[in-house]
């Protein structure tokens, strides 16, 4: 009772004594300083507002004033973030945002479709987004060839803790492929390659597929065998698909290409894959873009043919006599090659081949000491008579071959893969009917006739092949390339032609549907010799509402130096400068040419009087043309991954782009039912 008596007396003393010391200092205060009224706002409404009551500090003597600073962009980033909360009615499911992506990508608009996952999704929405939204952007920049943006969509993608899968690395060893730069490629495919090994992860089928294409689009060739020997390593079976980028990947080497294809070749024979359409396109892709190499590597490479097929040989023998023992019939439609015993002094073997299209039998006979030669000149048409093996074929027909040759040409090179015919026929053996494509691309490997054009056609005619505007563009293309310009200009006419029976027979089908594009001009470009030419390809055009560019105009400015007619010239240059087209490299180039060949032919006195003034209104118009054009925004070059670092431009046409945003409310019909009771029977 004391110690509460003590404790309250404490109590009493300090709040008197607080109570002394606010008084002392209330009257100490100058009769200056005086308590200052809240300000008083009146609005149009004659109604008074006071001051905030909430602000301190108003009755100190002296008032501290900061200066603001600038906030910081980081803060003011922090600051929007937490302030602008996105809805929950606008974020979008995950299938919602892929079909919005895929719209663009639809209409090639990759900018605005990796925006939908950087813009829209991140900052705007806040989704977390999956795996399936990368790998359909990285899958959309592998294959336009954008490859430092698909791999920093990778990097993204790793630092979202989202694990890769399959598809992820398959898009990126196509972002490798086709990559502009084979060596950043290479370098790029390399690391994935090491760091799929780090994580553990094993690659499909599909994921060596695109390794092998990758590593041999970038040049290196020896690492792509390499993968297909890590994969019969590990057991994993070669179908004709992984064969067919082990061909992809024999284009690249321009020397001895064609030499690594018909080894592929001589594989799939033997384990037994039947080839299929893109198998036989990509050999032509090599006979036009590779050659088969020296003297030493065809002879290699024949000895190789011929020791798999006496090989091959030696299998079905021993299987004939297994068969024989038993009394088992051989079926005739099936292939069979037979060789007898040998014998001193006789013939080594005698194999007989039976052909799966045809009951005829062809005996090859083969002595101690032969020699290989291709025949010198090719460039007669290939008679069902052939003095040429067909290097594609089962069975090797050795028999008018005495010595060995470099094989150089176009026709040479086809000829020996089979020419026009037997080419054909070996997709028949295999059950392969030919496409477009494989026509366009043995256009230029025929001869340079037009009989063997024509010929070419009907077989495209007999097989059910309609011709695209492509293949008639290469057809105007090879005979402008041979000078055979009246020809070239008559496809125009069967173009027209084909278009008008298509309209009447197939009205409804827009595949079909066949007419004259850019690309046909500009290779009737090269058949315009003169200026009224010329100026009528540019009224066709102007009918066609098609607007002419730099590469066409650079074809004949070609044409015109090359026949030295100033006229030609100076009216291709006015039409640069009035349709205010960007130059090129080439076509300066081709000017700057002819004006120095002029000046040469001037310097020697060769020239006559008419020469020497036409080139004086030229120089003069030249030198002032190249002050008008810009000529240094001309030769920058492009960088070729600009175009996908900015939105798609607006064309004059307006183009009629459509996306569809996806509904994000979803109503449900439901009727009104009234309730009846149930009758209990």
């Amino acid at each position: 009772m004391a110690f509460r008596c003590i404790k309250l007396l404490r109590i009493m003393r300090t709040t008197n004594v607080i109570r002394h010391n606010f008084i002392t200092t209330s009257v100490a205060l100058p009769e200056e300083v005086k308590i200052r009224k809240p300000k008083e706002y009146k609005t149009e409404d004659n109604l008074t507002y006071l001051e905030d009551p909430d602000t301190f500090g108003t009755l100190s003597r002296k008032v501290s004033t900061f200066s603001e600073e600038p906030e910081d962009e980081g803060d003011k980033q922090e600051q929007e973030f937490l302030e602008k909360k996105p809805l929950r009615s606008q974020k979008l499911t995950t299938k919602q945002y892929a079909d919005i992506i895929k719209q663009y990508l639809n209409y090639k608009r990759l900018k605005e479709a990796i925006d939908v996952l950087e813009v829209r999704m991140l900052k705007e929405d806040r989704v977390k987004p999956e795996n399936y939204i990368y790998n359909i952007l990285i899958g959309a920049c592998a294959n336009v060839g954008y490859t430092k943006k698909a791999f920093k969509l990778f990097n993204d993608m790793k630092k979202r803790a989202l694990l890769p899968t399959g598809d992820t690395y398959t898009c990126l060893f196509h972002a490798c492929a086709n990559s502009p730069w084979p060596v950043d490629g290479l370098k790029r495919a390399l690391h994935l390659k090491e760091l799929m090994v780090e994580k553990g992860f094993e690659p499909n089928l599909t994921n060596y597929n695109a390794m092998i294409k990758a590593f041999g689009r970038c040049g290196d060739l020896p690492m792509a065998f390499k993968i297909v020997d890590e994969m019969l390593a590990k057991k994993i079976k070669l179908r004709v698909h992984t064969l067919n980028h082990l061909l992809h990947a024999c284009i690249t080497d321009k020397q001895s290409g064609l030499r690594h294809a018909l080894i592929v070749w001589r594989k799939m024979l033997k384990m037994r894959e039947k080839p299929n359409i893109y198998t036989f396109n990509l050999l032509l892709r090599c006979v036009k873009d590779c050659n088969l190499g020296s003297k030493q590597d065809i002879e290699d490479l024949i000895d190789t043919i011929q020791a798999q097929i006496q090989l091959q040989s030696k299998n079905k023998q021993q299987l004939k006599l297994t068969e024989s023992s038993k009394h088992i019939k051989i079926e005739p439609n099936k292939q069979v090659l037979i060789g007898p015993t040998k014998s001193v002094n006789e013939k080594e073997t005698e194999y007989v081949h039976t052909d799966a299209t045809s009951s005829e039998l062809s005996v090859i006979d083969k002595k101690d000491n032969i020699s290989i030669e291709f025949v010198n000149k090719l460039d007669t048409v290939i008679t069902n008579d052939r003095n040429v093996p067909n290097l594609l074929s089962k069975v090797l027909n050795m028999e008018q071959v005495t010595a060995l040759q470099e094989v150089q040409t176009l026709q040479e090179k086809f000829a020996v893969v089979g020419g026009q015919d037997d080419f054909l026929k070996e997709m028949e053996v295999y059950s392969v009917k030919p496409d477009i494509k494989t026509f366009t691309q043995m256009l230029p490997l025929l001869d340079n006739t037009t009989e063997a054009e024509e010929k070419l056609l009907k077989q495209m005619k007999s097989v059910g092949v309609r011709a695209d505007i492509d293949f008639y563009n290469m057809l105007i293309k090879k005979r402008c390339l041979r000078s055979d310009y009246d020809a070239a200009v008559a496809v125009q006419k069967i173009i027209e032609k084909e278009s008008e029976f298509r309209k009447k027979r197939f009205p409804f089908s827009k595949k079909l549907k066949i007419k004259a594009n850019i690309m046909t001009y500009g290779v009737l470009a090269m058949a315009c010799k003169t200026k009224e030419n010329a100026e009528k390809l540019f009224k066709e055009m102007e009918e066609k509402q098609l607007k002419v560019n730099i590469e066409i105009l650079g074809t004949l400015l070609r044409q015109g130096t090359a026949n030295s007619q100033f006229g030609y010239v100076l009216h291709i240059m006015n039409v640069v400068k009035k349709e205010n087209i960007k130059v090129n490299d080439i076509f300066l180039k081709h000017l700057e040419k002819f004006n120095d060949k002029c000046s040469d032919i001037l310097k020697k006195g060769e020239g006559t009087e008419t020469f020497k003034k036409s080139h004086d209104v030229f120089a003069k118009y030249y030198a002032t043309w190249l002050k008008e054009i810009n000529i240094e925004e001309a030769l920058t070059p492009e960088h070729p991954w600009q175009q996908y670092r900015e939105n798609y431009p607006e064309t004059v046409q307006r183009d009629t782009v459509q996306i569809k945003q996806p509904k994000k409310f979803f109503k449900r019909n439901k009727k009104y039912v009234p309730y009846s009771p149930r009758l209990v029977k």
